[in-house]
């Protein structure tokens, strides 16, 4: 095999030599900080939810809810990023206000005999921990859900298809004391299986869309039987404002809005430490 360094000038080859090393050790140490960052991450999950969620679409547009409203359902990870902390109690006084704590130990040998003697010194007591109660948790939670339960408002048109969060991103903020929280989402959204069936024809026009959602959210916990259920109210923008039809759709359906009201109930699993 002919080396194509042998045939550079020796100071380019060197730096071929040199920049290849760097790439070989670089290497390793990126994909070590990856790892070392999704330990980090993964040792601040706190709990594993399961959620469904009734709600409405706005009205007088050319989507409206089914008969038993838009339904979505689906899980969330949180991680624990923070929390707000304080002390509680009076601290009990410490018994003594000083301790003997041992420094060392010498041994003399006199022939046979040996002699050991032990140091001690005396030292201020230490002061005795707070009790600490938590005020604020702050949570950041990544969830999968799916979303359907919508048609369309103008008769003669079938509208079919189901959305989904890949995934939805939140930030909750939760006051521990009386269990009520509030955040915010956002995340990528994307309309899977759109399909739109007209009484003049019997084949569909397919779909395609992708958008971003964005909401506020209040909700309540209470713990029974050491899991935490949760009811949750929210507000969600899901407007998907063009979408690619494989023909040309009524020009009513050409965006398709899913902005709405929400209740949702829920269950938590602590998974964390």
């Amino acid at each position: 095999m002919i080396s194509v360094l042998s045939h550079l000038p020796r100071s380019l080859a060197g730096r071929v030599h040199t920049a290849a090393l760097v790439a070989v050790f670089a290497l390793p140490v990126a994909a070590s900080g990856q790892l070392g960052a999704i330990e980090g991450l993964a040792s601040r999950v706190s709990d594993l939810g399961f959620y469904a969620t009734f709600g409405t679409v706005g009205d007088g547009g050319p989507i409206e809810s089914d008969a038993f409203g838009v339904a979505s359902y689906g899980l969330e990870v949180l991680f624990e990023v923070g929390a707000i902390e304080r002390e509680v109690g009076v601290r009990e006084p410490s018994v003594d206000s000083v301790q003997i704590e041992w420094v060392g130990m010498v041994v003399e040998r006199s022939g046979r005999r040996a002699d050991t003697t032990w140091t001690y010194e005396v030292v201020p007591a230490p002061e005795p921990a707070p009790r600490m109660e938590t005020l604020w948790t702050f949570e950041l939670g990544l969830g999968y859900g799916e979303i359907s339960g919508y048609r369309a408002s103008e008769p003669g048109i079938d509208l079919r298809g189901v959305v989904r969060e890949l995934p939805s991103i939140s930030l909750y903020a939760s006051y521990a004391p009386l269990g009520f929280y509030a955040g915010l989402r956002s995340g990528f959204m994307r309309l899977q299986g759109l399909q739109l069936y007209l009484d003049d024809d019997s084949s569909p026009i397919t779909g395609d869309a992708d958008s971003f959602l964005a909401g506020v959210l209040v909700g309540q916990i209470v713990e029974v039987l050491g899991l935490d259920f949760f009811v949750e109210g929210a507000w969600t923008v899901r407007d998907f404002h063009s979408v690619e039809w494989s023909a040309p759709p009524p020009a009513s359906l050409r965006s398709i809005d899913l902005t709405g009201w929400s209740v949702g109930t829920g269950v938590q699993f602590s998974v964390g430490g």
